[in-house]
């Protein structure tokens, strides 16, 4: 579901909940509702690391925060599109289990699958290139493009190749546990194609046809 720009969380553990809150309003500790004050009922008497005793606990930040407040236009879309919600995620398994029989059996995709015990309501569908194929990620995204089926890459892939990290010291600024195969792994091999809702058989069919016809050929 979308909310114009964002969405929103949800959980029902309360200190994830609390964590959460902080997190969304610059990190602050206060989980005060808008316009209300001293709901712990002691605001002014508390201490906070090295703060001086007794300082405005609306004001104390316990996280490395963002704004991440949505303005009432959004809420209201999204008040809106929860009445939408369970035939989005219905859907969207249902697009996703055409999409994967349709290309479980080319030898040359690596496709998600969900973890045990989950039923995801899938944000799209992966397809990762696997070891030895004669073409390339780019080369079957770029067919894929020009037949009007959209991809996208699994966003940056491995964030340390991007430029805002040619200014950084690794050890300093950054540290790296391992050496990333996998990760460079997903940078080069790995794309979405859509799961949207409105999407039907037909268009199903279209997007699984065109892959297939593409890796069979350039994989023969």
């Amino acid at each position: 579901m979308t909310m114009g720009e964002g969405g929103a969380t949800y959980t029902d553990n309360p200190l994830l909940k609390k964590i959460m809150l902080s997190m969304r309003d610059w990190g602050r500790d206060c989980w005060c509702e808008s316009g209300i004050d001293n709901t712990c009922g002691c605001r002014f008497s508390q201490s906070f690391g090295t703060l001086p005793k007794g300082y405005d606990h609306k004001y104390v930040y316990s996280h490395f925060g963002f704004n991440l407040k949505v303005s009432d236009m959004q809420a209201a879309i999204g008040v809106a599109q929860l009445e939408k919600f369970p035939t989005f995620v219905e859907k969207r398994k249902e697009n996703f289990a055409k999409l994967y029989d349709g290309l479980k059996d080319l030898d040359a995709l690596i496709l998600n699958a969900a973890t045990p015990n989950s039923d995801p309501s899938w944000f799209g569908f992966m397809i990762t290139l696997k070891e030895g194929v004669k073409f390339s990620r780019n080369q079957l995204v770029e067919h894929l493009e020009n037949a009007n089926i959209q991809t996208r890459n699994l966003f940056a892939g491995n964030m340390l190749r991007h430029p805002m990290f040619d200014s950084m010291v690794r050890g300093s600024d950054y540290r790296v546990i391992g050496d990333l195969a996998n990760t460079d792994k997903i940078m080069n091999d790995s794309f979405w194609i859509g799961l949207y809702p409105g999407m039907g058989d037909e268009a199903i069919s279209y997007m699984v046809d065109s892959i297939k016809a593409y890796v069979t050929k350039a994989n023969s």
